[in-house]
């Protein structure tokens, strides 16, 4: 796992960063936390506290990551 991110981490062509991200959230269930809270029937502030949901920053935005817990990270 480390090579892997060490190799990434060497990449600094744009285009082929922007691949490497779409692969890993084509392999995620990633949403916004609006988005999710709607699809989980729940409130976005119960989103926000669960750590049943990782949640990362992409820009400004904030995502939740279904199925990787929020106290487990990383690895």
């Amino acid at each position: 796992m480390n090579e892997v991110i060490r190799k990434i981490d060497q990449i600094t062509d744009n285009e082929k960063l922007v691949a490497i991200l779409e692969l890993v959230i084509s392999k995620l269930e990633i949403n916004t936390i609006s988005e999710m809270a709607r699809l989980e029937n729940k409130s976005p502030n119960g989103i926000n506290v669960s750590n049943n949901y990782k949640k990362i920053f992409i820009g400004k935005q904030k995502f939740a990551i279904k199925g990787v817990r929020d106290d487990k990270f990383p690895f």
